[in-house]
């Protein structure tokens, strides 16, 4: 069975994928064959195809309208979390997390139909089981969708063969039911993700500048780490050396594989949080929305920073 690459941190939130219903139904298997029968090499698209030493890449492709900038209310409250609105050709409007520490981006069949959403492959469509055992992805290409208002040409996601909730790819979240996850592959072509917890909102700009805050409000300026498919900085625990991802999507102050409390966690020189509540998930040291609403955080993927700053500072 031939994956696409997906990164070391790629798979670490198992998903599930889901429409509006309070089950998991699957696609009838003759819906499934018609919708393999629409099979597109990606490279019509503007795609290059890798072969990584895990797996095939599909690299290029997706493109972004440039100089736009969109300020989004965060949808999901207590701690607020980064879910937003997305839309495809005719504007309907469905609720989508913004998962900084996967590096796929995942969607519902029933969406995906909606979206013109097609199998995405040199010949056949191939199918993987990233999300569940009973239900099969497959590699998708979707001519174009709004983030925001934001228009992304040509993204890959993985369509699940099935409709339903989306259960722990949905980070906890029921209200709204989560359609789609938009994932790091996407959201690193960004210039700018802000998230500003004290109004409960984010804004995206593909605005090709700097950002440049004020220095009196800067409490971090960290460097992300590359090529490792997800929003991740590096960091120490208890003095020792780790890798650990933004994850304004997690419902915790910090989470580990093992969720035994520590003493502390540094991210930069005076940067440290002590004894920090930890919660036990998968996918390694993260940093979820119940620490990171006590900052401004400004992702900047093309420029490969992260900044934390006081809160109520204003960007130039």
């Amino acid at each position: 069975m031939k994956k696409t690459g997906m990164g070391w941190l790629g798979i670490a939130v198992l998903l599930m994928a889901g429409c509006v219903t309070d089950e998991v139904t699957p696609v009838r298997w003759k819906e499934k064959s018609a919708y393999a029968e629409k099979v597109k090499d990606p490279r019509q698209y503007g795609y290059s195809i890798y072969q990584t030493p895990r797996g095939i890449e599909y690299r290029g492709g997706m493109s972004l309208r440039a100089n736009q900038a969109k300020t989004l209310p965060m949808d999901v409250e207590e701690p607020f979390r980064p879910v937003v609105m997305m839309s495809g050709k005719f504007g309907e409007k469905e609720p989508v997390l913004l998962d900084f520490t996967i590096n796929a981006s995942w969607m519902e069949f029933g969406l995906a139909k909606d979206l013109h959403a097609v199998p995405a492959d040199e010949r056949a469509a191939q199918w993987v089981n990233f999300s569940s055992k009973n239900f099969p992805d497959c590699l998708s290409l979707i001519p174009r969708v709004r983030l925001g208002g934001i228009v992304i040409g040509n993204p890959l996601f993985y369509v699940r063969m099935a409709n339903g909730p989306m259960g722990s790819m949905a980070r906890g979240i029921e209200k709204p039911q989560i359609r789609a996850v938009v994932g790091w592959d996407i959201l690193k072509k960004f210039e700018q993700i802000f998230l500003n917890y004290e109004e409960g909102v984010m804004a995206l700009s593909t605005t090709k500048m700097s950002y440049n805050p004020d220095p009196a409000g800067v409490i971090a300026k960290l460097s992300l780490v590359e090529h490792s498919g997800a929003c991740v900085v590096r960091g120490t625990v208890d003095g020792k050396s780790t890798l650990v991802l933004i994850d304004p999507a997690g419902d915790f102050d910090v989470a580990t594989d093992s969720g035994q409390p520590f003493k502390a966690l540094q991210l930069d020189e005076g940067f440290v949080f002590s004894e920090p509540a930890v919660s036990k998930s998968s996918g390694g040291t993260r940093i979820g929305a119940k620490l990171l609403k006590n900052y401004r955080v400004t992702v900047c993927p093309q420029e490969g920073l992260v900044y934390f700053e006081k809160p109520g500072v204003e960007e130039e």
